[in-house]
């Protein structure tokens, strides 16, 4: 596992072109689709990998859609998926990138979270170093287990949030 430097014209093309298909396969379905992650903010470096929030409006809608998507073009991470976050994983590279689809219900805990780290970095390029850095090490911490690398690396964005914000729990 290796972070490579921030490349907006790649990992932009990547999610635009890959929000249209999300949208072209479920066009009967309400939901949002937002560029999330460090490949969607400014001098964060991150893995080959675009990671994608989709939101939904009815809770049952995160479980459909993830059966839809994991029959066709993604299969589920299941390790990292959760009661109320189905994480997938594109089968094919998108302009050369892969993608990360998280499914979680709108304005709940979990999307209020993401939502807040992505502002807290996209105003700090301090806090993009510190995170650039704190990855770094999980990556030597953790070289070939990306279920305790994320583990690790969502304590450490829910102790910043819960720094700096008041959420519900």
């Amino acid at each position: 596992m290796d972070l490579l430097d921030y490349k907006p014209t790649e990992w932009g093309k990547a999610f635009s072109k890959e929000k249209d298909n999300l949208l072209f396969l479920l066009p009967q379905y309400r939901f949002n689709v937002e560029h999330i992650g460090a490949t969607a903010v400014n001098s964060c470096r991150s893995f080959r990998n675009v990671d994608i929030l989709i939101s939904v409006h009815n809770f049952s809608d995160i479980y459909t859609l993830a059966m839809i998507l994991n029959s066709s073009e993604y299969k589920e991470i299941r390790e990292l998926s959760s009661l109320d976050c189905v994480v997938l994983v594109k089968r094919t590279k998108v302009e050369g990138v892969g993608i990360t689809l998280r499914i979680v219900e709108y304005a709940s805990d979990i999307y209020n979270r993401f939502c807040a780290f992505m502002i807290l970095l996209r105003e700090s390029y301090d806090r993009v170093q510190k995170y650039n850095n704190f990855r770094e090490t999980l990556i030597q911490q953790y070289p070939n287990d990306i279920k305790k690398y994320n583990e690790a690396k969502i304590d450490y964005i829910n102790s910043i949030i819960d720094s700096k914000f008041k959420f519900k729990k």
